[in-house]
């Protein structure tokens, strides 16, 4: 887990519901500029004032120090102005079927964040199957060369998890081997 400036913040709407994962560096400036509060452990909200002079009990990696002040890194803020309720669809790009893999390919299992990955059309484009949610996967480029322009019945291969689309994830844009963290878990369903 990160701490400092890039460590993650989760974004709540106005009505307490999680909207997205940002930087700390950016959660500070929103609520130096007043567009959010703070919400705490005991699920208090702090505006700038109170939390920069607020907990000193936190250990020396939570905390940003600056010239005057010490100010704790939030886990957690609530923004003041916006009340939109998040998108319930989650849209179709490289990135999210990678994320919705898990970066693993789907027919053997193997996990690699860097280019050994490629994506694949279970049923082929050549046979005119379609670029969406649940005919791409994940696929190392071992497989995707052995499965060739076959289904994967045809080539003798299995699908760990069938393919379909996610749902609306805030967390979802953290690195593959991060997870929430605990004081998220009230705020995610």
């Amino acid at each position: 887990m990160r701490f400092g400036l890039n460590s993650n913040v989760l974004v709540l709407n106005r009505l307490w519901q999680a909207i997205n994962v940002i930087n700390a560096r950016r959660a500070l400036t929103l609520l130096y500029v007043g567009r959010g509060k703070i919400v705490s452990r005991e699920l208090a909200t702090y505006g700038w004032d109170g939390w920069a002079s607020g907990p000193s009990s936190l250990s020396e990696d939570r905390v940003i120090r600056t010239v005057a002040v010490r100010v704790p890194v939030p886990r957690v803020i609530q923004l003041l102005e916006y009340d939109r309720v998040p998108r319930p669809r989650v849209r179709f790009t490289r990135a999210n079927v990678y994320a919705r893999d898990r970066h693993q390919c789907q027919y053997c299992g193997r996990r690699d964040a860097g280019s050994k990955l490629t994506l694949d059309h279970i049923h082929p484009r050549s046979r005119g199957g379609q670029t969406a949610w649940n005919n791409i996967v994940v696929s190392c480029i071992g497989c995707n060369a052995r499965k060739r322009d076959r289904s994967p019945e045809e080539a003798g291969m299995h699908l760990l998890r069938p393919a379909r689309q996610p749902r609306w994830d805030p967390t979802a844009a953290l690195p593959p081997a991060e997870a929430p963290h605990p004081e998220w878990l009230p705020f995610l369903h």
